[in-house]
């Protein structure tokens, strides 16, 4: 628990101090567009930006597969068929790999 605490800390520290970097980027680029482009064109640049940058996460993130982890089977279940050693170790993880593939369709 405590490591998961440190790492969302870290991860809510990080993200914070990139949103404020962020916002002195877009201030800057405010800055630097603003005096040859007009006060409406800079804001059409900067906003159409973030828009596309927007929909780009957007489209990542309904692309991306939301897994749920797979619980481990008990040990008792892991192995029910009987035999030599080595053929016990090929069908296990024969099992195993079909497992993984059904679990990422």
């Amino acid at each position: 628990m405590a490591l998961a605490a440190k790492r969302a800390g870290f991860l809510t520290g990080g993200l914070l101090l990139c949103g404020v970097g962020l916002a002195f980027l877009t201030v800057s680029a405010w800055f630097a567009l603003a005096p040859t482009i007009g006060i409406t064109g800079t804001a059409a640049i900067i906003a159409g930006f973030y828009f596309g940058l927007g929909l780009i996460l957007i489209g990542m993130g309904s692309r991306a597969r939301m897994v749920a982890p797979v619980a481990a089977a008990p040990a008792a279940a892991a192995a029910p068929f009987a035999g030599p050693p080595m053929m016990q170790a090929f069908l296990y993880g024969l099992q195993a790999g079909a497992a993984s593939h059904l679990a990422k369709r």
